[in-house]
């Protein structure tokens, strides 16, 4: 039974809405020009809001260029790793071509793991390449 009569006071409001629009229109902009009214009436409340936006977007600006910077700064040392690689694959090459020996897939694998794990240190690398590859050091 409640259900019917739900649904007659919604029909009613519906073809009242309909004919009186405007009336609902200027209500609307009545209340949000009271919410607007309320908020920008104390003008520190805003300065307080827009600092606390600044703030905001100059943390984050801030956090992503120390972002930026870290992969930069990662992108450089991981270029300077695969350099140094190459360069020493080319000198181990040369060595090898001077003794008349080619470098095989076993020893390349083999550099390569002595670079990957002492690519920090350089007298460590140059060491263990000179004892892996029989090359005088030092």
């Amino acid at each position: 039974m409640a259900w019917p009569t739900a649904k007659l006071v919604i029909k009613k409001a519906w073809l009242w809405a309909k004919k009186f629009w405007w009336i609902i229109v200027l209500g609307l902009c009545l209340i949000i020009a009271i919410l607007v009214w309320l908020v920008t009436r104390n003008g520190a409340f805003i300065a307080t809001l827009l600092d606390v936006l600044d703030s905001k977007r100059e943390a984050h600006d801030a956090e992503m260029d120390t972002l930026t910077r870290i992969h930069d700064t990662e992108v450089a040392e991981k270029n300077a790793r695969l350099r140094t690689h190459l360069d020493r694959m080319a000198e181990l090459e040369e060595e090898f071509a001077k003794r008349g020996e080619t470098l095989d897939k076993e020893k390349e694998a083999e550099l390569k793991r002595i670079v990957d794990e002492s690519y920090n240190d350089p007298e460590k690398l140059a060491r263990e390449l000179a004892e892996a590859f029989g090359i005088e050091y030092g």
